[in-house]
């Protein structure tokens, strides 16, 4: 085969009006292509801040026409001749004026035949590209990650490979490689074209070997007779390539990758040349048997835990996919390096070097169609003609690549469930190497599988089983369900709810806690999409006092996002026979209201908030888990815990001893021992024993770390270690305490004066030089946002409507003498849950600039309040404290010692705060004077528009 490479300078002329490939058609410039129009700086200037998305620096939006010439070589002549661009929008093809054709596929490459357009000497190639064609204006495609601003963006050009290509008039069109790992084979349908209007005997040969494994495996060749007919200009042949005893198997442990060499020989008996013909192909495959079994998936027979990501897209250099295998590569071995094994493309289609990537590193891909539609999908007979190409043409694309193992339609599509299930079945009937699905949670408010589904995608699942799916309560098998509800323990799981499910479930884009950002990172927005919505939130921020906070901001609610998300995921693997989870996201989601989520940011670079391989001790093949029902316990319990293995590795545990200890933070051992040695099967969440360690040897308050291991050589290299954390308290011998306050309002303990709300009677006690702590009642905040333990859910943009606080956590610092007697990090861990769950953050914008509370709870981007939960000034000869932490429930050990350590702390000389609040402030801030209870929790006039 002989290629000419297109890439290269063309002349470009915008015009969004063109409808000819005239001559005399004028240039407004050139570009070098692959590339976009963003990429050169042409079309409309960009001035737009929205804090919806990243800002393109230039936008085109219409038909670009792209011509250069070319030279075809003498060699060419007789020869068939095809076009391929390898991603791009809808494009229209003129060769030296004559139109050749259209192609409007978003998720592989354009293929035009151009033989009978060309001959030798040269040509003038033009390509049309119309990214506002009424093909693109479909509603799936314009909120999918196909073509949406929030990621993507909707760009004008040509990226990856652009070329022409000669081949004989019988020539390989394509190699199907069905891989029969059991019987080490493979089973090839290779198409061959013949257009020479003859029927020619010839052969086939294939060769094949096996890369990016250690050992190598060569086969031998294997020739197989053919005749190739001439009467309908494409012949399939059916053959088998037994590969033999050593051949290697492909999965996310060892993916043996095998490259496919297959040539055609034929005669030129009947035809136009009687020296015969040939052409020369090639392929991957990888020997792998891709199943659901039962509720789980496996692979070749080992039972795996889909641990996956969302990918939505996002590339902020260039705002489109990469095309390169090395650039795939390097993305996948970042994730991969968290405990990642599978990529969900959330309603896109990646380009082959991501499936090439996938293939090398061990990632199980599922791509989708370019549909979002939560309204009527596949309602239209347009749009479902479109999507069933659309689904063809990836099938025939990718197919081949073992890291091709799901496929579904979409993204919470709603609408035409008939056509959806009909599709599916089209598709598996096409070709049944993978599994099938009709969406990601589809239906999104009552999520089911699709009657022909091979796995379920969902985040939520009923109530009741046998109730409609359409009217009846659901639970989410995600975090939102617990981490913010429910108090904090290990023991969460999902078993009960998935039981009426026969097939695989799949937790729905888990996580999502967003991480308030480090303002630095937009400086590494140097391509075609810059981060002004950054700008605006930084802005933002000094607007209210706190410029420069965003680096401990970022510390402090990415450390709580972190113990949020390990609490997610350790439920999926807590769970039996659960089919995995897909992560929304790992990395940052700079659109959609500006979603910061991730442990990564959007260039897949690491925020500084947790090593690859801390995550990877929760985030791996095999996990250990200790399930216990509380964090936090007094100096005379006993800490129980039982101890369980997830183990999705290779092959099973031989021999291993699990062993344990409990530690103080100065490294004294509080109790120690072992677990009985045992064998550990694959596949199965293995239940290793139950640890018990007496309390009674901490010097409470303590922070304990309970640590977890599995000691064993056949744990293959891996660290199969955990820790947990837990806190001891002392036993309490009194109710006294702040709490006293609930009951009575004006009771005092011991110096302190204890009142609700900053009226004459506190106001008399500070005058007389009286400490006083204020607990305000509800109706006493004139400003005040809802308590919440864990980050906000994608970003309060998105989710106000539903109530949500918005806020990220807590900041303060640990070193304060408030926290003397309660053993702490500056930020929340699940100590912190029940006294921050129902908590009152106040507002503090009126305060004076330079006031900071001393447990600052940190707000959303989108506000940028001042808050405040603990907060103390000196008024006049008085002293006050002001805590809006819920200090009721005097059960929990950790509450109670909050109070006592309050108490004391109030009592002592150290408590000497500076008059940093005015009566005036104070007044305002404590004093509202209604009686029903005041909320701010919208952003109303917290917004300041720029110019």
């Amino acid at each position: 085969m002989q290629t000419i490479s297109l890439a290269g300078p063309w002349e470009l002329r915008l015009d969004p009006d063109a409808t000819d490939d005239s001559d005399e058609a004028s240039t407004d410039g050139t570009v070098y292509l692959p590339g976009t129009t963003d990429e050169y700086g042409y079309g409309e200037e960009t001035d737009e801040r929205t804090r919806a998305h990243l800002a393109r620096t230039h936008r085109y939006e219409g038909v670009a026409q792209y011509r250069r010439t070319v030279t075809i070589p003498d060699s060419w002549e007789r020869k068939r001749v095809t076009l391929t661009l390898e991603r791009s929008r809808e494009t229209e093809l003129w060769i030296d004026g004559d139109r050749i054709g259209l192609r409007e596929c978003l998720s592989t490459p354009h293929v035009y035949d151009v033989t009978d357009a060309v001959s030798p000497g040269e040509c003038t190639v033009t390509l049309r590209v119309d990214n506002d064609a009424e093909s693109m204006d479909r509603a799936g495609i314009d909120r999918s990650h196909a073509k949406t601003e929030h990621t993507q963006t909707n760009w004008n050009g040509v990226v990856g490979d652009l070329r022409l290509e000669a081949a004989d008039p019988v020539w390989i069109e394509d190699v199907r490689a069905f891989p029969h790992a059991s019987e080490n084979a493979v089973g090839l349908e290779v198409t061959v074209g013949n257009v020479t209007g003859a029927d020619l005997e010839g052969t086939v040969t294939t060769a094949t070997r096996s890369v990016n494994t250690d050992e190598t495996h060569v086969v031998a060749p294997s020739e197989h007779a053919v005749t190739v007919e001439g009467g309908d200009e494409r012949t399939t042949v059916g053959l088998t390539y037994d590969l033999g005893p050593d051949a290697l198997t492909w999965d996310e442990f060892s993916p043996a990758v095998y490259e496919l060499d297959v040539s055609l020989a034929v005669d030129g008996n009947g035809a136009s040349r009687e020296d015969g013909f040939g052409h020369e192909t090639a392929t991957t495959f990888g020997l792998r048997d891709f199943e659901a079994d039962g509720t789980q998936f496996s692979i070749n027979g080992t039972t795996i835990f889909l641990r996956g990501r969302t990918d939505c897209c996002v590339f902020p250099k260039t705002a489109y996919p990469p095309t390169s295998t090395a650039e795939w590569v390097e993305h996948m071995e970042a994730a991969k390096a968290y405990g990642i094994n599978h990529y969900r493309f959330h309603s896109w289609c990646p380009p082959e070097a991501a499936f090439e990537a996938a293939d090398r590193v061990g990632i199980y891909m599922q791509p989708e169609l370019s549909q979002w539609d939560a309204r009527e999908s596949l309602v239209d007979d347009g749009d479902y003609e479109y999507y069933r190409g659309e689904a063809e043409r990836i099938l025939d694309a990718y197919g081949n690549h073992p890291s091709f193992v799901m496929f579904t339609l979409g993204n919470e599509n709603q609408g035409d469930e008939e056509r959806m299930n009909e599709l599916v079945r089209h598709c598996r009937d096409r070709d049944d190497r993978r599994l099938y699905a009709y969406g990601a949670n589809n239906f999104l408010s009552s999520p089911h599988p699709g009657a022909d589904d091979d796995f379920f995608i969902t985040a939520n699942v009923p109530n009741d089983p046998d109730a409609s799916h359409w009217d009846v309560e659901r639970t989410p098998i995600r975090g939102t369900g617990h981490i913010n509800d429910e108090p904090p323990s290990t023991t969460t799981e999902y078993g009960e709810k998935l039981e009426p499910y026969d097939l695989p479930v799949v937790g729905h884009e888990i996580g999502q806690f967003q991480v308030y950002p480090d303002f630095d990172e937009k400086r590494k927005y140097t391509g075609v999409l810059e981060a002004r919505s950054f700008e605006r939130f930084e802005r933002s921020l000094a607007d209210h006092y706190m410029e420069g906070s965003d680096t401990e901001f970022q510390e402090a609610s990415g450390a709580l996002a972190i113990t949020c998300y390990r609490e997610e995921i350790e439920a999926a693997f807590r769970t039996p026979g659960f089919g995995g989870f897909q992560l929304l996201g790992l990395d940052d989601f700079p659109g959609q209201g500006t979603a910061l989520v991730g442990v990564l940011d959007s260039f897949m670079e690491s925020k500084g908030l947790i090593e690859a391989h801390e995550w990877r001790r929760f985030c791996s093949a095999r996990v250990p888990l200790l399930l216990f029902d509380r964090y936090t316990w007094t100096a005379s319990e006993t800490f129980e815990a039982d101890a369980k293995l997830a183990n999705y590795g290779p092959d099973e545990i031989s021999g291993t001893t699990p062993v344990w200890s409990i530690t103080a933070d100065d490294g004294t051992t509080i109790d120690a021992g072992e677990l009985s040695t045992q064998d550990l099967p694959q596949g199965e969440l293995a239940s290793l024993g139950t640890l018990e360690a007496s309390l009674a040897d901490a010097d409470a308050p303590a922070r304990l770390e309970v640590e977890f291991a599995l000691e064993s050589e056949d744990a293959g290299g891996a660290e199969l270690r955990t820790s947990y954390p837990i806190w001891v308290y002392p036993d309490s011998d009194s109710d006294s305490g702040p709490e006293a306050a609930e009951s009575a309002p004006d009771a005092s303990l011991e110096d302190v004066a204890v009142t609700r709300r900053f009226d004459e009677r506190t106001r008399e006690l500070l005058a007389d030089g009286e400490t006083v702590l204020l607990l305000p009642e509800s109706s006493a905040l004139r400003y005040s946002l809802e308590g919440s333990f864990q980050p906000d859910f994608w970003n309060y943009e998105i989710f106000k409507r539903n109530g949500k606080p918005g806020t990220l956590g807590v900041l303060f610092d640990s070193d304060h003498p408030l926290f003397e007697s309660f053993p702490t990090d500056d930020h929340a861990d699940w100590h912190w849950w029940r006294l921050l769950r129902r908590s009152r953050p106040i507002v503090l914008d009126d305060a004076p600039a330079a006031f900071a509370p001393t447990l600052q709870v940190i707000d959303t981007i989108y506000r940028n309040h001042k808050l405040g939960v603990y907060l103390e000034t000196a008024v006049g000869d008085g002293k006050l404290a002001v805590c809006t932490l819920d200090l009721s429930d005097g059960d929990a050990p950790e509450v109670r010692q909050f109070r006592a350590g309050l108490a004391s702390y109030l009592s002592s000389e150290e408590f000497d705060p500076e008059p940093a609040l005015s009566t005036g402030v104070l007044d305002s801030l404590l004093n509202a004077g209604q009686a029903e209870e005041r909320a701010y929790g919208d952003d109303a006039g917290a917004w300041v528009e720029y110019e």
